[in-house]
């Protein structure tokens, strides 16, 4: 004799989630994309120059005869550079900002002009912005390491040019964007 027997199966689910999204996705076949990001940054170091100028004469100074040295900023990358805004502000104030001239700490007798190089960044010979307004190169960089060369010339800022001490520094921020 066969008996008939009938069972009973019951299950009861209570989703538990524990700092979790849950999501069901029913996949017949297709293309499942996962997302990648990153943000590459480049590595860069920058040296500067000191710049002396030695014993000069006021008369020298006076009638412009001191000849320019040129500051090389000296980047170097490693990798191209594809933007990059610099910005100077000098450690003893501004005498002339449409000209580039800069005082002096213990001179009020004597600046210093300072002018691009090159057209790394601005038409050469023009004056630079010393107010720390930020300056965005006209020419981006095509290697990798360059040099943007900066010419200072001593100048009088005055009828009368006092011996003495003539010694300032100028600041540059340089921002790789």
């Amino acid at each position: 004799m066969v008996k008939k027997s009938c069972f009973m199966f019951s299950v009861i689910l209570f989703p538990i989630y524990v700092g979790a999204t849950s999501f069901t996705s029913n996949v017949t076949g297709g293309t499942v994309t996962s997302n990648l990001s990153m943000t590459v940054k480049a590595s860069c170091s920058t040296t500067v120059g000191d710049v002396t100028f030695g014993d000069q004469s006021a008369g020298d100074i006076k009638k412009g005869a001191v000849a320019e040295k040129v500051i090389s900023l000296a980047i170097v990358c490693d990798t191209k550079m594809t933007n990059y805004t610099l910005a100077f502000t000098a450690a003893d104030g501004v005498k002339d900002v449409a000209n580039g001239i800069i005082n002096t700490k213990l001179n009020s007798t004597v600046g210093y002009q300072l002018k691009w190089g090159d057209s790394t960044v601005k038409p050469v010979d023009t004056a630079i912005t010393i107010n720390g307004s930020t300056i965005t190169p006209t020419n981006k960089p095509t290697q990798e390491s360059f040099t943007i060369p900066i010419k200072v010339k001593p100048v009088a800022l005055g009828e009368t040019v006092s011996p003495g001490a003539a010694n300032t520094a100028l600041n540059i921020k340089l921002t790789f964007n």
